[in-house]
């Protein structure tokens, strides 16, 4: 069976990091950390000079990119292992890549609203000689944690090739939820690192065969 690819991002928090940074120059705070999903998605309270506002724009828009790749925010290649608490595992290296499309929303111009309002759709796929080979899509949030580094969650579905009775990782059904979290760090404009989890079962839908799929790694992402 020709195997279908599948990504996995998901992360621990950065909240501790960014925090400290935030709080010690409140008035910069929205600043520093920028809109959540749009360059210029809202402002600092108050007044902001041309150089504030560059600032901000430079700064602004973990997940959007810079604006050059069109419907496109940004893709992402990476490794991932097989995690799982129970008995049962996969063993092996995942391959996984993802594309995330911007989003189809307009902004807000509320940081709140922007952030729960405004996922970017993903599409993507791991895939493994060893192990079980998976398609998802889905939508991806995106918090900002300060200038550096940021927060995401993601919720969807997703197919794939394992076994569904019978086998060591039994999945129940052909289509399962897929969720994942994760905490990244912005390297420069375009390149940033994720670390992160996701899983994916059936809720207890397709009957007792529900061992599930759990992956963690990390990804290499590039925004356009």
């Amino acid at each position: 069976m020709h195997r279908l690819g599948c990504v996995a991002l998901i992360w621990l928090s950065a909240a501790a990091v960014a925090s400290p940074a935030l709080a010690f120059d409140p008035d910069g705070a929205w600043i520093h950390s920028g809109p959540p999903l749009a360059a210029g998605a809202f402002m600092a309270p108050g007044t902001m000079d041309e150089g504030g506002a560059a600032q901000a724009n430079a700064l602004a828009s973990v997940d959007t990119g810079t604006g050059y790749g069109g419907i496109f925010s940004e893709v992402r290649l990476g490794v991932l292992g097989f995690f799982q608490q129970n008995a049962t595992s996969e063993e092996g290296v995942y391959v996984t890549g993802q594309v995330l499309f911007n989003p189809f929303v307009a902004p807000f111009d509320n940081w709140v609203l922007d952030t729960l309002l405004r996922p970017r759709p993903h599409i993507g796929g791991t895939a493994s000689p060893w192990g079980t080979d998976q398609f998802f899509a889905g939508l991806t949030w995106t918090l900002p944690l300060g200038r550096l580094f940021f927060a995401e969650a993601s919720f969807g579905g997703t197919i794939h090739d394992g076994p569904l009775s019978n086998a060591e990782v039994a999945l129940g059904c052909r289509v399962l939820f897929r969720e994942s979290v994760g905490v990244g760090v912005n390297i420069g404009e375009h390149w940033r690192v994720v670390a992160g989890a996701d899983h994916s079962s059936h809720n207890e839908f397709c009957g007792n065969d529900n061992d599930g799929l759990t992956h963690v790694g990390g990804t290499i992402g590039y925004r356009f």
